[in-house]
């Protein structure tokens, strides 16, 4: 067997054991070079013209799709881990921009091949524009607000332009930081007075999100089908990183006019029986907060979360936010945390953290029956029995999460007894 042109062919390690030692041993006989997640990012970053990069603690998703459509008229491609809808995640080359999306994703923290160093996501690349959506405790990628906004800055510091989303958390310290000396062109969006790109105005229709923004005198009016006040001002983000880049206003709309939102980010499973299922994968406590936010936008009966929390650490680290968070719905349906590679190196668990941190009650843990799949079938009936026709049932979480929301459907749609 021939060994592969190490020039053309490269093996991304991609965490959380999905390169297992068998395709490693396969790689290496055949000469491949292995990297990292965030090497590979440096390296595509590096073909192209233009990089938007989209960087935060949590909340990037929404921005980064929403920017393959703002930015239509410049033929993007991308690197994302959820797609817009229509569109498929992972990496798709483009013309003249590439957006990245460096999101602190918990299977890529520790995606490094062995005896390589790790590299924080970013590193090695000089983008045109980064977007900041936030900079906030996120373990284990950032213990603490200071450690997010050190890493952030160090990546604004070698970008063209700055976007900041001014109301999220931790951005008026990162904008403060960055003007203390000469560096990027800072731009900072959202509501209130003092913001480069401003959104004036913001109207739910009880189907989509009517945005005014106005950047440099000039108003423009977006229409996007997405719940919850934090994913429409994601979207007005996005529009600043196009003006930014030097976009009009006029194309940036008609890009945003075919955005439809993220997969798996508050989006309709389907319904049955009167109520509603929609799914999110929403991880940091602020990202839960708002996709719970949202669903209270859709519905006029219950919202019934049914939430898989995301790595032990994490979890046990951010506890009380996370509750704080799920007491946007009546009732919270816990699942098991999903496990890391961090659990075993730190010896912490999440599911116990919650359940202290839960002085309200308001969590049900539902007990495990047999079998495999015994936590999720428990969680299905457990979920159901507390639903009533208007109610809306969200799932939160990347992998149990995924499956239940088509279960949940299947067994709305049997006969239940007389409520």
């Amino acid at each position: 067997m021939q060994p592969a042109d190490p020039r053309t062919t490269t093996l991304v390690w991609g965490g959380h054991d999905a390169a297992v030692p068998e395709i490693l041993e396969v790689a290496t006989g055949r000469c491949l070079p292995t990297v990292s997640h965030s090497r590979a990012i440096e390296l595509l970053a590096a073909t192209m013209p233009a990089v938007v990069a989209v960087v935060g603690s949590h909340s990037t998703t929404m921005v980064a799709a929403a920017l393959t459509c703002a930015l239509t008229v410049r033929d993007p491609g991308w690197i994302l881990t959820a797609s817009p809808q229509g569109d498929a995640p992972g990496y798709d080359g483009g013309g003249e921009v590439l957006v990245v999306d460096l999101c602190p994703d918990l299977a890529l923290h520790d995606a490094v091949p062995p005896g390589q160093r790790h590299r924080a996501l970013g590193s090695g690349v000089h983008p045109a524009v980064t977007v900041v959506t936030a900079a906030d405790a996120a373990p284990p990628q950032h213990f603490s607000r200071e450690e997010a906004l050190d890493e952030i800055e160090a990546l604004a510091r070698r970008s063209g332009s700055v976007v900041v989303w001014s109301e999220q958390p931790g951005c008026a310290e990162l904008v403060e930081r960055l003007r203390r000396r000469p560096g990027p062109r800072v731009v900072t969006v959202g509501r209130g007075p003092g913001v480069d790109v401003a959104v004036l105005g913001l109207l739910w229709s009880g189907e989509d999100h009517r945005l005014t923004i106005e950047a440099a005198g000039e108003r423009s009016t977006v229409t996007v089908p997405v719940a919850g006040t934090k994913a429409a001002l994601g979207v007005a983000s996005a529009f600043a990183a196009g003006w930014a880049l030097g976009v009009s206003g006029a194309d940036l709309a008609d890009g945003l006019a075919v955005f439809t939102g993220v997969e798996r980010s508050l989006t309709r499973l389907g319904a049955a029986g009167g109520i509603t299922v929609m799914e999110s994968v929403a991880q940091h406590p602020e990202e839960i907060a708002a996709d719970l936010q949202g669903a209270r936008m859709l519905t006029e009966g219950a919202v019934v979360a049914v939430v898989e929390p995301v790595g032990h650490l994490r979890t046990a680290a951010l506890a009380s936010r996370i509750v704080q968070a799920l007491n946007g719905a009546d009732h919270t349906v816990l699942l098991p945390v999903l496990s890391t590679q961090v659990r075993a190196a730190r010896h912490s668990d999440g599911a116990e953290a919650l359940a202290h941190a839960d002085r309200r009650g308001t969590l049900v843990i539902p007990e495990t029956g047999p079998g495999p799949t015994g936590a999720e079938d428990a969680a299905v009936d457990l979920a159901v029995s507390l639903l009533r026709t208007a109610d809306l049932v969200l799932t939160v979480g990347p992998d149990a999460a995924r499956r239940i929301g088509p279960r949940l459907l299947a067994a709305l749609d049997r006969p239940r007894p007389a409520q």
